[in-house]
């Protein structure tokens, strides 16, 4: 049961669109109410609970900007591979792959690979100190 449940929120949250729309409504939610407990902080608090207050709304603020900015721009991975038939697995076990299938299958990997350095380029520079 959890794993059907697991697989429909994961298959939901592999469609860009209404990925994009779900974090950006939970934000549009999220920044007010924090806003308001910010405010009743400030009213009713001491200097701490005014610190706090502070530093809790940059870090909302920041980590708003940078979910919203980066999910509208960055595609998630695919995390849910759809079940295909296949033959029995002592079939499978004796069937040897012929040179085609080998190629095939080399071409793949060699595509996914391309795609995964494209995902990585579109994330930008982990360097921190240039050599």
């Amino acid at each position: 049961m959890f794993n059907r449940i697991q697989k429909l929120i994961f298959s939901l949250y592999e469609r860009p669109l209404l990925r994009n729309w779900f974090y950006t409504v939970a934000f549009g939610l999220f920044v007010p109410v924090g806003l308001r407990f910010a405010m009743l902080a400030w009213e009713f608090g001491g200097e701490y609970d005014r610190f706090m207050a502070v530093i809790a709304g940059v870090a909302v603020g920041v980590t708003t900007i940078v979910t919203l900015l980066r999910i509208w721009a960055v595609p998630p991975s695919k995390t849910v591979i759809p079940i295909q038939a296949s033959a029995p697995l002592k079939q499978q076990a004796e069937a040897k792959p012929d040179a085609a299938e080998i190629l095939a299958a080399l071409r793949a990997s060699s595509a996914r690979n391309r795609q995964i350095a494209q995902g990585a380029r579109a994330l930008g520079s982990i360097r921190t100190s240039a050599h």
